[in-house]
């Protein structure tokens, strides 16, 4: 019996002794930290913003006759281009140029009276009352010879500048009153561009930059393939009623390889940032930012996702936001940064990304 005892002894502490030993070799395997990644987008791209706008005349003026007669040549049509100083309707003048007649002949016998008052004054035949009312009598004439021409002039309405009829208001040959509106005629050379910007941008829309990174541009409904330049013109103080929004114009030149007209519909394209240079490349939080003990320089760890391992990237810092600090140089667009836990990093280090998990 002692010796079967003994022999299941020896027995369990083989057993026990080749476990441990077992155990005692086996390579614990190297775990590879996990990292917050941050992938460097363009920070410019979401500064464009496109707004919805409406084509208007930079310039229009309805014109009107300054007095009442009947029309009698009047031959427009809308959409007609004229120059300016172009007679664009008449009234009949007969009565105007009957008044005319009359007051020249009232001034040439005022000025032969005055003249002839003159030598009598001078020869002391009449007081000097009596010149002087002569000499008032001369410049009443004149004021109302003036006022004939005038009045003989507005019988025709010409162009204040070139431009294209817009609308027509009236027919030839009726009878019109003065101040009763014509036609309407818009300027050429330019066209404007209205759009409503809510009031969350209506401060950065309405400062012009001209060192921006994009100036803005226009496109057309009917050809939205091309582009053109415009420059801010003017901008309302006051909100638009009913949408809390404000109107702000944009200006330029008439394309000459369209035909482009007030009411037509556009897209006008915009950086509303501040930025004045294309050097910025990204925003990273601080937390992502170190300086080297050796030189003093600001790195980051760039995450090489083919290796799977990191690597310091010496980095050119710009200016502090709230967003983070600027990185002006030294990383490019599609980089992915160590953003936390820099302090724990050495180069070449075996990293994996940090997966987010459900409850975790």
């Amino acid at each position: 019996m002692n010796k079967l005892t003994i022999s299941v002894s020896l027995l369990l502490l083989t057993v026990i002794v080749s476990g441990c030993s077992a155990e005692s070799t086996e390579v614990t395997p190297t775990s590879i930290r996990p990292v917050k990644l941050l992938e460097v987008t363009d920070v410019n791209a979401g500064t464009l913003r496109t707004f919805p706008a409406k084509v208007a005349a930079t310039k229009q003026a309805e014109l009107a006759f300054r007095l009442s007669g009947h029309l009698v040549e009047f031959n427009l049509v809308e959409g007609q281009h004229v120059k300016k100083g172009a007679v664009l309707a008449r009234l009949d003048r007969r009565d105007a140029q009957n008044t005319l007649l009359n007051r020249e002949a009232d001034h040439e016998l005022a000025k032969a009276d005055f003249k002839r008052k003159g030598e009598l004054l001078r020869r002391e035949l009449i007081s000097q009352s009596e010149y002087d009312l002569a000499s008032a009598q001369l410049k009443s004439s004149k004021a109302n010879l003036a006022s004939a021409q005038d009045q003989l002039s507005y019988t025709e309405l010409t162009a204040p500048y070139d431009g294209t009829v817009a609308k027509i208001s009236i027919d030839n040959y009726q009878m019109v009153q003065a101040n009763q509106p014509v036609l309407m005629l818009q300027k050429d050379s330019d066209i404007d561009v209205v759009i409503q910007v809510p009031e969350s941008l209506a401060s950065k829309v309405t400062q012009f930059n001209p060192n921006a990174i994009t100036q803005p541009v226009v496109r057309f409904a009917n050809d939205p393939s091309s582009s053109y330049g415009a420059l801010l013109k003017e901008h309302a103080t006051q909100v638009t009623p009913g949408t809390q929004s404000y109107e702000v114009v944009f200006t330029l030149p008439r394309p000459s390889n369209m035909t482009i007209l007030p009411g037509m519909s556009a897209e006008l394209t915009m950086d509303i940032s501040h930025n004045t240079s294309r050097t910025l490349t990204a925003v990273l939080p601080t937390s992502a930012i170190s300086k080297r003990d050796e030189d003093g320089l600001s790195v980051v760890w760039a995450f090489d996702a083919k290796l799977g391992k990191v690597n310091q990237q010496v980095v050119t810092l710009g200016k502090v936001t709230t967003d983070g600090v600027e990185i002006v140089d030294g990383i490019k667009i599609g980089d992915q940064v160590v953003v936390a836990g820099v302090q724990y990093l050495s180069e070449g280090l075996e990293v994996k990304p940090l997966r987010w998990q459900r409850g975790v």
